[in-house]
């Protein structure tokens, strides 16, 4: 496995790859990795001959300060899995690799409505910084293929945009979730819930896999109503949303169409997100 820290030694890495004509499979993350990152290295094995991974904490798409300090920084941990998985590359830059120029963000909205709404909704700018790094960093590594997990299904839907609106010759792949064998999904947020919140929150996929079961068996306005029912009757829990809506575009569902559930609750001070797709 090679390290690379500058762009400069990433640069001279992938060109002997490309010109060996090695197809670039990439997966951006920020660190604090789980069995969730590394199920997408697993796949970009399988697809690419060549795979480079992203560790690089984001300043951009953080709203609160305090989530930026306090969000898990786990380096040499992260690069022994990677290594145990078989990456090829690891990209680890520093800000001034990333941002030469300060920390600029690009307006995501040119992306649509997908954007603004949810976490858009929620954590304000988020997205903009979300889409100033990934154009930053496809532009560095120019990858054939790139991996994102659905937990962040928002996101995988403005990545998709993104390669599509900038005309880039990238193909999305995303990998399914990873959870815990209670069902909570793997997040490097996790480790921040104390023993009773980390009990509390196992409700969220228990209301997400309520509503998959029962999707064609009574409405979305019922369906979520009881969800959040569900949810509000667990003391550690404040929700932010939880919603039925079409798995495209993030609107109202209208007649049979593909359908995602996605629910966003505070877990005492951490915040936790988590989606089911609805067939």
């Amino acid at each position: 496995m090679i390290l690379c820290k500058t762009i400069s030694d990433l640069t001279k890495v992938l060109s002997t790859k490309k010109a060996s004509n090695q197809t670039i499979g990439f997966v951006p993350t920020m660190g604090a990795l789980h069995a969730g990152h590394l199920s997408l290295v697993k796949q970009a094995k399988q697809k690419s001959d060549c795979v480079v991974c992203s560790i690089f904490v984001n300043p951009t798409q953080f709203n609160q300060q305090l989530d930026l300090l306090n969000y898990p920084k786990t380096l040499d941990n992260d690069l022994k899995l990677l290594a145990e998985s078989e990456c090829d590359v690891v990209f680890v830059p520093g800000i001034e690799e990333i941002y030469p120029f300060g920390l600029q963000k690009m307006d995501a909205s040119v992306l649509g409505s997908i954007t603004t709404v949810f976490e858009g909704a929620y954590r304000p700018g988020h997205f903009d910084g979300v889409y100033t790094v990934l154009t930053r960093l496809f532009d560095l590594v120019d990858p054939n293929l790139v991996y994102f997990g659905q937990k962040d299904f928002q996101q995988c839907l403005l990545v998709k945009k993104l390669i599509e609106f900038q005309n880039r010759s990238i193909v999305f792949c995303m990998g399914e979730i990873i959870r815990e064998a209670d069902g909570l999904a793997m997040s490097s947020r996790n480790i921040r819930l104390n023993e009773k919140e980390r009990e509390a929150a196992t409700e969220i996929y228990k209301v997400l896999s309520f509503i998959r079961y029962n999707w064609h068996s009574a409405s979305a306005k019922d369906l979520t109503a009881k969800a959040n029912e569900q949810l509000e009757r667990q003391h550690f829990i404040q929700i932010e949303y939880l919603s039925c809506v079409n798995a495209n575009t993030l609107q109202a569902i209208e007649g049979i169409q593909m359908g995602v559930c996605l629910v966003a609750v505070n877990c005492g001070t951490t915040r936790l997100i988590d989606n089911v797709l609805l067939p």
